[in-house]
């Protein structure tokens, strides 16, 4: 088969196609013991939950266990372990990058309770007509929006022409959608997930065929409030990021970083008591090839932005090469709760080596 751009490439193993979970990864040779099977340093999305910001760096994910950072910036709502790595987010992020995260901050902060509690996840996922409603619903204001910011670029070349998408200057109309969108609830944590991917589409062109190549997840929403949240801040972005970036705030763009991240993201946890505290997720595409089960013949480990698959035992040619989906204290719970959580965060049902023993 066709490799997909970004799948993992080695004379270790190999991808196919399988009828019972999509795309799995195969030893083609015997792997001994505790050798490295896979190095994936391709972030392309993450998030640093809210509550986290001031404790877990921004760059390398360290974590002092729960002290605040000494190095803050303020305006960007970032939080380093040191100079070094302030400096490399900087540079990873240009100037545009810090541009929008500023903005971001400034629309968050004093905000970030509005709409930050996890959602019901009882509550159904919405449906495809649902999904396609709500993005719809978006289309009216979003293009007074965009008019309004095409007027604020042709305002800012000074001349106050009409150059721009037939737009000039802004009217009543257009600053009234901007206001109204400003003025809705704001999820800090849904928007992270947006600019990183946004940012991440801009500054890598060439390599958006990576994200798009991932498994798809056409309801990814846990609820209904879930989704209002998104399309919400859809529009707070139009209103919000520098105009350079506007071209890649689409209501295509959004929902294809949904659909992706949904099934192919790893949390990103403290690594001193086997992952237990949560900070954040992101997405590898690399990574996202090894499937789920409970006895995995992987295990994983996190090193700053880089994750190291390693055998976790003698591997013969022709297994799979499964990680596992689970955190260190899940591992441990009984079949019938690891089938919930799994069921509940990823949409399936296990049927691994462990599970179907008992």
């Amino acid at each position: 088969m066709d490799l997909p751009v970004g799948a993992p490439k080695s004379s270790l193993f190999e991808i196919r196609d399988t009828p019972h979970c999509g795309r799995a990864v195969f030893a083609t040779q015997d792997i001994p013991s505790d050798a490295l099977i896979w190095r994936s340093d391709d972030l392309t999305l993450d998030v640093l939950l809210r509550e986290y910001r001031r404790e877990v760096c921004g760059e390398c994910f360290g974590y002092e266990y729960g002290r605040d950072l000494t190095i803050r910036n303020k305006s960007t709502g970032f939080a380093f372990c040191g100079e070094e790595c302030q400096t490399k987010w900087r540079e990873r992020m240009g100037g545009i990058g810090v541009q929008a995260w500023t903005a971001v901050e400034k629309l968050v902060k004093g905000r970030s309770k509005e709409d930050s509690e996890l959602v019901d996840i009882d509550t159904p996922r919405p449906k495809a007509k649902e999904i396609n409603e709500a993005w719809e619903g978006t289309k009216t204001q979003a293009e007074l929006i965009r008019a309004a910011r095409a007027g604020e670029r042709n305002m800012a070349n000074g001349n106050g022409v009409v150059n721009i998408e037939g737009e000039g200057k802004p009217t009543k109309q257009h600053r009234k959608a901007v206001q109204k969108a400003l003025m809705q609830a704001v999820n800090p944590d849904i928007m992270s997930f947006c600019v990183s991917g946004i940012l991440w589409k801009y500054k890598n062109p060439n390599d958006w065929d990576r994200v798009v190549s991932l498994a798809i997840d056409d309801t990814p929403y846990h609820s209904s409030d879930e989704l209002r949240a998104f399309t919400r801040t859809y529009l707070h972005l139009l209103a919000i990021l520098p105009l350079p970036l506007l071209p890649n705030v689409t209501v295509d763009t959004l929902r294809l970083l949904s659909t992706r991240d949904s099934h192919n993201s790893f949390g990103i946890r403290s690594l001193e008591d086997d992952g237990s505290e949560f900070f954040g997720y992101g997405c590898w595409p690399a990574a996202s090839y090894f499937n789920h089960s409970c006895a995995p013949t992987i295990e994983k480990n996190r090193e700053g932005r880089v994750w190291y698959f390693r055998a976790g035992r003698d591997i013969e040619k022709g297994d799979e090469l499964c990680i596992t989906y689970l955190s260190g204290e899940e591992r441990r719970l009984s079949r019938g709760k690891r089938m919930q959580i799994l069921k509940r965060n990823w949409g399936f049902e296990c049927g691994c080596e462990r599970c179907e023993a008992l």
